[in-house]
């Protein structure tokens, strides 16, 4: 049974409203957190969850951000 983290939807569906949320930049592997959880993405707009309890190769995917989105979030246009 997979759980659903609606903490992770609400960021990406945030994220993915360029309209109403134009000024919000992402810097590939910056932590942030969010609703009490560690969030990252990585190069092109994968949303990763970081829990305390975890290993670094055992996080989880959350997601991720369309390419166009992606490239007008990021604050280094190299990725």
């Amino acid at each position: 049974m997979l759980l659903q983290d609606t903490t992770a939807e609400g960021v990406l569906e945030r994220l993915s409203d360029t309209k109403n949320y134009p000024e919000e930049a992402l810097v590939a592997y910056r932590e942030f957190e969010e609703g009490g959880n560690v969030y990252y993405f990585t190069p092109g707009g994968f949303l990763y969850r970081k829990d305390a309890w975890t290993e670094e190769t055992c996080e989880f995917f959350c997601g991720y951000l369309a390419d166009e989105v992606w490239h007008y979030r990021a604050a280094d246009s190299r990725w």
